[in-house]
C-alpha cells in the first residue's frame, strides 16, 4: 500500500540543520508517510547522518547524487519517485510543527477543491531561538491579488496533491514562486492556512541570503512575466525559449543579453543601491552599442555622483 504523504527534502552541505529537520518530521503525529531524501553531492558529514537515520527507519529512502546538481533538479528527483496522495516539500534547515502533517492531510481530505496547501510559520534563528512570526495571506482571492508583488508562500510549509507535477528546471533561484505561479495560472486553488505549521530558520548563510541578489531579482521578475504571457495567452509562456545562462552572467560584460533584461538589471541595481553593479552593467549597456535611451542617461548620471545617488535612492524608496 502506498503512504498518503511522500516528504521530500533535498539537502546540500546540510549537516549542522539537517539531523533537528529529519526528526521533527519522524516526530509527526501522523505517521502514515515515506521520507525521500536528496542529498545532493554534499561534501560534509550530511551523507553519513541521512545513512544513520535511513538505518533506524524504513520509512527514509536517501538517493546520492554523485555531484552538486542544485536544489530544483534535486527535488524533481523526489517528485519522480514519490509514491504518496499528497506532496509535502521540507527544506533541511527548517523544522515542521508536531501536527504538521496531520493538519494539512485533514485540511485537504475536507477540501478537494484545494490543489496547495501552505501556512504560516515561526521564524527562527540560527540558535532554533523564535525571534518572529510569518501571518500568511490566507484567503484564495486575496492571494491571487498580491502574488505578483511577492510570494506568500513559504516553501517548507506546502503539501500539495500528487499529480506529477515538477519544477522548471530552468527557474534558478525562485522555482518555488514559478511553481505557485503554474498553479494559478493553471485554475489551481493555493491557501495558506493561518496557524503556523513549521519553523522557518533564518540564518545568514541560508540559500535566500546567499543568491547574488541582482541574478534572484531578475529570475523573480521573469516568473512574473511569464505568469502575465500565460494569462495573457491561453496558457503559454516562453519559457522554452529562455536560457538561464543569460541571468547567471549577468556581470559578464561580454555575455550577450536584451535590451529590455540589461534595463531591468539597472533598475534593480539601482533599487538595491549596489553602484558598483550599476557601472558594470551601464558599461555592457554600451559595449552591445544599445540605442542611448532615456533610462540609460539616467542611470548613467547617477553612477557618475555617488552623493546624488544616494540622495535619489533615498527619495525612490520613500516613493
Amino acid at each position: 500500500m502506498n503512504p498518503a504523504i511522500s516528504v521530500v527534502m533535498a539537502a546540500y552541505n546540510a549537516e549542522t540543520y539537517i539531523s533537528a529537520s529529519i526528526q521533527s518530521i519522524l516526530n509527526q503525529s501522523f505517521q502514515n508517510f515515506e521520507f525521500i531524501i536528496i542529498n545532493d553531492g554534499s561534501t560534509d558529514k550530511t551523507k553519513s547522518i541521512l545513512e544513520e537515520f535511513a538505518k533506524k527507519d524504513p520509512r527514509i529512502q536517501v538517493v546520492h547524487n554523485t555531484c552538486n546538481q542544485f536544489v530544483i533538479k534535486s527535488r524533481n528527483i523526489g517528485l519522480k519517485i514519490a509514491k504518496g496522495k499528497y506532496i509535502a516539500i521540507m527544506d533541511s534547515d527548517d523544522n515542521a510543527l508536531p501536527c504538521r502533517l496531520e493538519t494539512q492531510w485533514n485540511y485537504l481530505e475536507e477540501n478537494p477543491e484545494v490543489f496547495l496547501l501552505g501556512s504560516s510559520a515561526k521564524i527562527i534563528d540560527e540558535n532554533g531561538i523564535h525571534v518572529g512570526n510569518y501571518n500568511a495571506v490566507t484567503n484564495y482571492p486575496d492571494i491571487q491579488e498580491d502574488i505578483l508583488n511577492h510570494n506568500l508562500f513559504y516553501h517548507s510549509s506546502i503539501m500539495f496533491r500528487n499529480e506529477h507535477l515538477l519544477y522548471r528546471e530552468k527557474m534558478l533561484y525562485c522555482e518555488d514562486y514559478d511553481f505557485i505561479l503554474m498553479l494559478l495560472s493553471n485554475q489551481k486553488i493555493v491557501i495558506n492556512l493561518p496557524q503556523p505549521l513549521i519553523e522557518y530558520r533564518s540564518t545568514t548563510n541560508s540559500l535566500s541570503k546567499s543568491k547574488n541578489y541582482l541574478v534572484h531579482w531578475m529570475f523573480l521578475n521573469l516568473a512574473k512575466q511569464f505568469y502575465l504571457e500565460r494569462l495573457n495567452s491561453k496558457g503559454q509562456d516562453s519559457y522554452d525559449s529562455f536560457h538561464p545562462e543569460t541571468f547567471t552572467n549577468l556581470l559578464d560584460i561580454d555575455y550577450p543579453i536584451s535590451k529590455k533584461s540589461l534595463e531591468m538589471a539597472l533598475k534593480i541595481a539601482f533599487y538595491e543601491a549596489n553602484i558598483d553593479h550599476l557601472q558594470i552593467l551601464l558599461n555592457k549597456y554600451s559595449k552591445n552599442k544599445f540605442p542611448v535611451s532615456k533610462k540609460f542617461i539616467f542611470y548613467k548620471l547617477l553612477s557618475c555622483n555617488h552623493f546624488l545617488f544616494s540622495i535619489i535612492h533615498q527619495i525612490y524608496n520613500k516613493l
